[in-house]
């Protein structure tokens, strides 16, 4: 369905007028920072008003999948691929995510149980040109879209080539940067804030997900020009912490968080991550995705390169 059907649909069923909807259309492409096609915020606000329109069995291009879609299809080619991560007891479980994109964006595929014999049996690698179709699309824990197969959906591997989806390479360079910001001028979107971890915020630190235990760090950091509340989890808590799981677990729950205070507070750190508003609290929140420790003299030659080349 084109963007004139879909505008025609959203009119009928919400029984707004056609400048009203495009108010708010264009409102919703405001807020996202033009990261999203017209399309894209049709489904936005067309979900605001409880309204679930049709057409997404269509092939579509990866920026214009969002969260609600459902029976979503589209191509993309694999540039990412996760460890594979086990959970549960007895009869465990197992998921592998793949990160695919096209020339418009990219979205995060889950791959549970049976399905990682994708990966296992390399029918599935870096490179590959995949189809999914009929897929559920959702908002991933760091915040980017994650489109899950569900009962009903299908991966298929392609054998032929569209010249239009650039190389596992290109991708990878694409949606793996992350623009350097001070914290004062920090939105939605993907960033590096160097800073310095100033509280540890209380929290249990250790929490099920799907079955699996993951550790959660919840802090605040402070660049001298503001402060934003950055979560870690899983693996890189326990890189951050210098700490596994299985260690955290064993000290007592109201003794965890001055250990943390001790190995964190005060360290000046790089992180790369997801920055998306939480509505509640009415707040800019970041989820790391990446964590580097400062170092002055590398920063300094980088530095250094940067103003040569401008």
């Amino acid at each position: 369905m084109r963007v004139e059907e879909l505008l025609q649909e959203l009119e009928r069923r919400s029984g707004l007028s056609r400048e009203e909807l495009m108010k708010r259309i264009d409102r919703k492409i405001n807020e996202l920072d033009n990261l999203i096609t017209i399309e894209g915020a049709i489904y936005l606000v067309a979900r605001d008003l409880g309204i679930e329109l049709p057409s997404e069995r269509r092939r579509v291009t990866i920026s214009s999948i969002v969260p609600g879609m459902r029976r979503v299809s589209f191509i993309g080619r694999v540039f990412k691929i996760s460890r594979i991560v086990e959970f549960g007891v007895g009869k465990k479980g197992k998921v592998v995510n793949l990160f695919v994109g096209d020339s418009t964006g990219y979205v995060k595929i889950p791959l549970w149980n049976e399905q990682v014999s994708f990966i296992n049996q390399k029918k599935v690698t870096i490179g590959s040109l995949v189809q999914v179709i009929n897929g559920f699309a959702r908002e991933g824990i760091y915040g980017e879209v994650e489109v899950s197969l569900g009962r009903f959906g299908m991966l298929k591997v392609l054998d032929s080539e569209i010249a239009e989806i650039p190389s596992a390479e290109e991708l990878a360079q694409k949606f793996s940067s992350f623009e350097k910001i001070k914290i004062k001028d920090i939105r939605p979107g993907s960033f590096e804030i160097t800073g310095f971890i100033v509280k540890v915020f209380k929290s249990n630190y250790i929490y099920n997900s799907n079955g699996e235990k993951i550790m959660v760090i919840p802090t605040l950091m402070d660049d001298g020009s503001g402060d934003i509340r950055v979560s870690f989890f899983r693996e890189l808590a326990e890189t951050l912490a210098s700490v596994s799981l299985e260690e955290l677990e064993k000290i007592e729950e109201d003794k965890r968080k001055s250990f943390l205070e001790e190995r964190l507070l005060g360290r000046e750190i790089i992180v790369e991550g997801r920055v998306k508003k939480n509505e509640m609290y009415d707040r800019l929140e970041m989820v790391a995705t990446n964590v580097k420790p400062f170092n002055p003299t590398e920063e300094s030659y980088k530095l250094v390169e940067e103003l040569e080349n401008e």
